[in-house]
This record gives C-alpha cells, sequence and structure tokens, in this order.
C-alpha cells in the first residue's frame, strides 16, 4: 500500500463499523452459504483488517478462519478483540501459508486494495485446496472507460482501485478458477454514499477527512467511473 491508508482513520471505522465495508456481514452470509463451507473447513480471511469478519465467522457458524493483513495497526486491534484467533502480517501477493491450506478464502472490498491483482490470484489458487471456493465483494466501475484518471490519486482506499469486471473476470478465470456466481449489489453502496453525505455533509468532505490532502479532487474522478458493487464466488478448477 502507498500513501495515506484511509482504512486506519477513525472516520472511515465511525462510518463503516467494524467490517469496513458497504453492508456489513449481509454478503457474508449469503457467502458462506453460497460456498457450502461448515466447521469442519479452515478459511484465510484476505485483508482481514481488524478482525471483525473473523469473529463473526466463528460465533455464528464455528468456522475456522485465518485473518491476514498488511496493516500492524488493524492487526493490533484484531488480535485484541480476537485474542483466541490466528491473524498474519501479509499480502495477498505473498500469502505466508502453505500450498493447499484452506478450503476457502475470503476478499470483502479488499482485493482492490492489492497492486498487483494477477499475483494475488495466482496465491489465492496456491494455498486454496481442490475445489476450493473464493468468495469476493467489491467495487466496480459501471464507466471504465474513466478508469485511467482515478489512478493518479495517491491514498489507499478500495475507490481507487475500481475494477473493470470484465477484465476481473478475466484475470480470475486465468488463474484457474471457474465462476460460479456473480450478482450485482450496488444498493448497497448507493445506501453508504446517502449515509456518508448524510454524516459529513459531502463525498468530498468524507475523502478529504480519511485520506488527506491528497484525496483533494478524488470524488470528481470517482463520479466519472460511476462505482458499483459486486459480490462473485469462484471455484478452484484442479
Amino acid at each position: 500500500m502507498s500513501g495515506n491508508c484511509a482504512y486506519e482513520s477513525t472516520e472511515m471505522s465511525a462510518l463503516l463499523g467494524g467490517t469496513l465495508r458497504p453492508g456489513g456481514f449481509s454478503l457474508t452470509d449469503r457467502g458462506v452459504t453460497g460456498c457450502h463451507w461448515s466447521a469442519a473447513d479452515s478459511l484465510l480471511d484476505l485483508g482481514c483488517g481488524a478482525g471483525a469478519t473473523v469473529g463473526y465467522l466463528a460465533r455464528k457458524y464455528g468456522l475456522t478462519v485465518v485473518g491476514l493483513d498488511p496493516s500492524q495497526k488493524l492487526l493490533a486491534t484484531a488480535k485484541k478483540n480476537n485474542p483466541n484467533k490466528e491473524f498474519l502480517f501479509g499480502s495477498g501477493e505473498a500469502i505466508p501459508c502453505k500450498d493447499e491450506s484452506f478450503q476457502g478464502v475470503l476478499s470483502e472490498c479488499t482485493l482492490s486494495l492489492m497492486t498487483d491483482l494477477p499475483v494475488v490470484m495466482k496465491e489465492v489458487y496456491r494455498v486454496m485446496k481442490t475445489r476450493g471456493m473464493f468468495f469476493i465483494t467489491d467495487v466496480y466501475a459501471r464507466n471504465p472507460e474513466a478508469l485511467e484518471g482515478i489512478k493518479t490519486h495517491q491514498f489507499t482506499s478500495c475507490m481507487r482501485g475500481l475494477y473493470d469486471l470484465n477484465q476481473l473476470q478475466t484475470v480470475v478465470t486465468d488463474a484457474g478458477f471457474e465462476i460460479v456466481l456473480l450478482e450485482d449489489h450496488s444498493e448497497l453502496l448507493r445506501q453508504l454514499l446517502v449515509k456518508t453525505i448524510f454524516e459529513f455533509g459531502s463525498m468530498q468532505a468524507f475523502w478529504l477527512k480519511t485520506g488527506g490532502t491528497c484525496a483533494a479532487g478524488f470524488q470528481d474522478t470517482l463520479k466519472m467511473c460511476k462505482p458499483g458493487y459486486f459480490m462473485m464466488i469462484a471455484r478452484k478448477v484442479e
């Protein structure tokens, strides 16, 4: 990650809660059902943040989940909140786990924060067991032609990493996964937009609070991309 990390800000935590993503656990529940995970499965939460999902999946479903994050600050909170759970420092580009360690991997609004998507996909494929399930929720651009302009802003937020959804699907399948489910959940992003404007007065004010001066003008560029939100489930083929 480079630049200011919006996810370490108190404003981001206050707005999004412990999950640090639109919709909270609503899509997480759909993911557990769609991936057919059980208490016998071991999972990896890729970009676990403060550990909210690790704790939630253990409490509600009895799942064993290992959390991975590149932020020492967020990991410290995760370990404090979940003292009996395993958390690892690292990135999606270099997952510090053995081959075929997990039945499933979750990446909830975190894949867009990573710098080298093809490498991340190879790493996820490597640590996942055959027929394992990869659960992804994230942001995408409904107008991908405008994506180049957003790359000039140097702060860490998933919105800066908006995907061209067609390109993402190609990267996923090229890595050896088959996409078994793809849904649009942009309404969750719209709900968050309304909440943010109500609490901060405008989206631009929010970005300046969480990203500092390097977020100046970010909202104008973002609007051109027409952000949406999706859920994907992909299966490791071999």
